[in-house]
């Protein structure tokens, strides 16, 4: 071994040259909070526009019946509701509609939101026959399942 090589190296390497190693600075990655501000902002848009549209077609005012075995359906987002007043006026939302339009509206949601579920807001003076029209129209467009609006007593 000669004297200028150190004496971990074996004696095949110690007339390499060496190779100055020299640390990486790495820059510090710091948070960007803009990007998170505007994908909060768009989300706080969303939820507020969506809970604007679903609360828009329950305004129409109906005096709702009162059952004894009424049970509270946990999620009603996914079902298109219907209104119907004291008179037998049929209702998509807040928008008054005849039976037959009530009929394509409820077929052509089935053809854009399969598979068609429907809320029935029904006045309690609306005549029973009157709703069974409606499950009748809802049975024609092809509903999965009808569920009915009512206070428990």
């Amino acid at each position: 071994m000669t004297p200028s090589a150190p004496p971990h190296l074996p004696e095949h390497l110690e007339d390499t040259p060496r190779r100055v190693l020299r640390r990486v600075q790495h820059d510090d990655i710091g948070l960007q909070i803009a990007p998170m501000i505007d994908v909060t902002m768009l989300l706080l848009f969303f939820f507020m526009l969506t809970g604007k549209m679903s609360q828009s077609l329950k305004l129409l005012q109906v005096d709702l019946p009162t059952a004894a075995t009424a049970l509270e359906q946990k999620d009603k987002s996914d079902r298109d509701v219907v209104n119907i007043d004291e008179n037998g006026q049929l209702y998509a939302g807040d928008e008054a509609l005849s039976d037959r339009e009530m009929s394509d509206y409820l077929k052509m949601r089935l053809k854009e939101h399969p598979p068609l579920k429907i809320y029935v807001r029904a006045d309690a003076r609306t005549p029973g026959k009157r709703i069974k029209q409606v499950m009748a129209m809802a049975a024609d467009a092809g509903a999965v399942t009808v569920i009915f609006a009512a206070f428990t007593r």
